[in-house]
């Protein structure tokens, strides 16, 4: 669920990320912090940026440009390794709802103003790159925001291959025999159909398949424009627990039950159909990572 894979590339050169010309971005600056496992390389980070800010750049010293006056900057201190400053601009507004769903943890983090804008975008990159490489972010404020690494279990598998509604079901009977397709209208087309996992405790994991949504890590494709996605969602019985910042022994273990699940379906579908696996929040997934 760690190892960073390199998005295909591009058949011209990557060009540099633009410079923001917003004065409004000038106004006010400010700095989190970026903690990762000592071992994590840097350009295991950078690699991971470009999974969703493909223009994202490290300069010869290491500070990682991510574009809207925003980049990491690499702890170069003896006892530094693995840290990093994310600066960027500071934008705010009002404080978030008492009753509002916040798996993040940003409302516990900034209870005098929401960040949204660029410093949202910025923070939420920040949080991912935390989750997906067992890290943390500690805000301007102190605040330690640790994600849970199963706290987003969906992945799709972008492929350029369809399957039929029964090939489906034929493919998924040996692995999970209790799956079942959704009612389908007899000349279905491959694409536009589902299927149900049914799990413990009365979670689901849905199967969807349908017209690709086209990740920005696969835009370099040639065949992007004619891929088909086969989502794996896990349903909780419970929906509002995934906004949970910090889940029971409970709920972190069929979190991480749905995830081997959902990985393992996931490596069959792609050794089947071939493409490549996205988790939700755009990041592509190393097949050694699936189980």
């Amino acid at each position: 669920m760690t190892a960073p894979v390199e998005p295909p590339a591009a058949e011209s050169p990557t060009p540099e990320p633009p410079a923001s010309e917003s004065p409004a971005l000038e106004s006010a600056r400010t700095q989190h912090r970026l903690q990762l496992p000592r071992h994590t390389a840097p350009q295991d980070v950078l690699t991971m940026a470009r999974n969703v800010r493909p223009l994202a750049s490290m300069d010869e010293d290491g500070v990682i440009e991510l574009g809207d006056q925003v980049r990491l900057v690499a702890d170069r201190s003896p006892r530094g390794a693995g840290r990093w400053t994310l600066e960027t601009p500071r934008e705010r507004e009002d404080p978030a709802p008492a009753d509002m769903g916040d798996s993040h943890g940003y409302g516990r983090a900034f209870p005098e103003g929401m960040p949204f804008g660029v410093e949202r975008q910025a923070l939420d990159l920040a949080w991912s790159l935390g989750r997906r490489l067992h890290g943390a972010v500690v805000t301007d404020a102190g605040e330690r925001l640790e994600p849970h690494p199963f706290h987003v279990r969906d992945l799709t598998v972008v492929s350029p291959h369809a399957l039929a509604p029964e090939s489906l079901a034929e493919l998924l009977a040996p692995l999970e025999p209790e799956a079942e397709l959704d009612q389908v209208p007899e000349g279905t087309p491959r694409a536009g159909y589902s299927a149900a996992v049914p799990l413990p405790g009365g979670d689901e994991i849905a199967v969807r398949v349908g017209r690709s949504s086209r990740p920005t890590a696969l835009a370099a494709l040639g065949w992007l424009d004619r891929a088909v996605d086969y989502e794996l969602v896990h349903l909780p019985a419970d929906p509002e627990e995934d906004a949970v910042e910090f889940p029971t022994p409970e709920v972190a273990e069929r979190w991480q039950l749905a995830y081997r699940r959902i990985g393992l379906i996931a490596g069959l579908l792609a050794e089947t159909v071939g493409g490549y696996v996205v988790d939700l929040e755009g990041f592509l997934v190393a097949p050694a990572d699936l189980a």
